[in-house]
């Protein structure tokens, strides 16, 4: 009688684990806002902070740099005013500094 009792109660969390398991393999609501184009645009990229987008446009029309790097850049010089001038002419510099080599 225990292996029965034992059997059951091994298939009845068997059972639960795997609705459970099934009902998380679907996107959360901010996956999908984030995916949504009209939400954030490409990538989320429309979730960044406005000067961080307008360094990314700076970074864009100065160097053809990864979306990896460019965002590094952006953020680095929305952060840090002080390198302005290298900010708006030399993204190779300012990604240097942020340890970034290969520019």
């Amino acid at each position: 009688m225990s292996r029965i009792v034992a059997a059951t109660v091994v298939l009845t969390l068997l059972s639960g684990s795997a609705s459970s398991a099934v009902a998380d393999d679907g996107p959360t609501q901010r996956q999908i806002n984030q995916r949504d184009p009209d939400f954030c645009g490409a990538a989320g990229a429309g979730c960044d902070p406005a000067e961080v987008q307008r360094w990314k446009a700076v970074g864009n029309r100065l160097a053809d740099l990864s979306s990896a790097d460019l965002s590094q850049y952006a953020y680095g010089c929305a952060k840090h005013p002080d390198w302005r001038q290298d900010c708006e002419t030399n993204p190779a510099a300012i990604l240097k500094r942020l340890g970034i080599e290969g520019y």
